[in-house]
């Protein structure tokens, strides 16, 4: 079923306050949802799956890239959530190799479609590893953002500046409207705090980093053809399924914690009040503190995000990458001819993972979980959805 943009909205804003409301009969963490994700979520690791040409070779450009890869996902300096993998079966019709980008495993057993695939070069390979798109999401989030909107342009000059208009009101009026949810301890107030009953401080409430604590978010636009964005923006839109039906209509993904994303915003359902929606869920208490039973969808993103939490004052050049990659790596490809690279023949065949709709299966996961409540709370859902105003 593919729901309009204003439905879709609705749904997740329904199931949000439903998880909401059915998990806080068990937990009471009052930090909010957006700095919970940050300190307390890793993100599931992606998977490129590289496949040599027809005769089961890579060459030294090719192996230049897959090193690239494999150097970049097990970085100390720079870590991100991708595992590599060499297939041991070639391509029976392609000279050249190829590598292929999916979604975090969640389903096992079943074909996964790539979510992009292209040639395995040392471009490409930047390219699904980085883009400075992402670069600007964790810069914004580690400075304090509660979230980020990303504006993915349509191309229609008038539709896409309505929909940032949509955005930059909210961005002026969330800080005046919502508010952190008492209770909330930063490390600094551990000392200072009395408690009258001399009862033990929760620790889930205590913050793990002296990244500042607010309500601010910020906003970023990408232009659909914009080339060191299209890995980036076929992970986005491979989401859900029907996403491409909305090719001509601007998109605003919320994106928070370590690079995880909500489902969009679309079109005409690029407005204030369900952007707000949004932003209440993001700065409200984590109430469910498992990852897989919120919405949203982890994005592949490089950065060291231990390591900007650790300390009280935060350098971007130490917890991102360089721009163009790792400095020096690949040096040793370089320096040799292109003579082919042989594919080991007691590597394990690479398995390749199911396709899941993403946003999806965290529904799904959902609906076990507080099964048992919902029908107590579904008179409140259908009051969210009446109340909502027409876009």
């Amino acid at each position: 079923m593919v729901f309009s943009p204003t439905n879709r909205v609705r749904l997740v804003a329904v199931a949000m306050a439903l998880t909401a409301l059915g998990t806080s009969i068990v937990w009471a963490c009052q930090v909010p949802v957006f700095r919970y994700a940050l300190e307390r979520w890793e993100a599931d690791g992606y998977t490129v799956v590289f496949t040599p040409g027809k005769s089961g070779e890579l060459t030294a450009k090719e192996t230049e890239a897959f090193d690239f890869l494999r150097e970049a996902a097990t970085s100390d300096e720079f870590p991100a959530n991708l595992l590599v993998k060499l297939s041991v079966t070639p391509a029976p019709d392609s000279d050249a190799a190829t590598m292929a980008l999916v979604y975090p495993q969640k389903v096992r057993g079943l074909e996964q479609s790539p979510i992009w695939s292209g040639a395995a070069t040392v471009e490409n390979a930047r390219r699904v590893f980085d883009s400075p798109a992402r670069r600007e999401i964790v810069k914004q989030i580690l400075s304090g953002q509660s979230a980020v909107w990303l504006v993915v342009e349509s191309g229609d000059e008038a539709l896409d500046s309505k929909a940032v208009a949509a955005m930059e009101t909210v961005i002026k009026d969330a800080p005046g409207t919502l508010k952190i949810p008492d209770g909330v301890i930063e490390q600094s107030d551990i000392d200072s705090i009395e408690s009258p009953t001399n009862a033990p401080i929760d620790p889930e409430n205590i913050l793990q980093s002296n990244v500042p604590l607010k309500i601010d978010f910020g906003m970023i636009r990408i232009s659909r053809d914009d080339p060191a964005e299209a890995v980036f923006l076929q992970m986005l839109l491979g989401l859900e399924a029907d996403l491409g039906e909305f090719s001509k209509e601007p998109m605003v993904f919320p994106i928070f914690g370590r690079g995880r994303v909500l489902e969009p915003l679309i079109g005409r359902g690029v407005t204030r009040d369900n952007a707000m929606d949004y932003a209440g869920y993001l700065t409200g208490a984590c109430s469910c503190e498992v990852k897989d039973q919120n919405p949203g969808m982890d994005l592949l993103v490089a950065a060291n995000w231990d390591l900007a939490l650790e300390g009280s004052q935060i350098i971007i050049e130490k917890i991102l990458p360089p721009l163009e990659g790792l400095t020096g790596l690949g040096d040793a490809a370089t320096a040799v001819d292109d003579a082919p690279i042989a594919v080991a023949a007691d590597e394990p065949e690479t398995q390749v993972f199911p396709l899941v709709r993403p946003m999806s299966f965290v529904l799904n996961m959902w609906w076990v979980v507080i099964g048992a409540v919902v029908i107590g709370v579904i008179a409140i859902g259908s009051v969210v959805i009446v109340r909502k105003k027409k876009s």
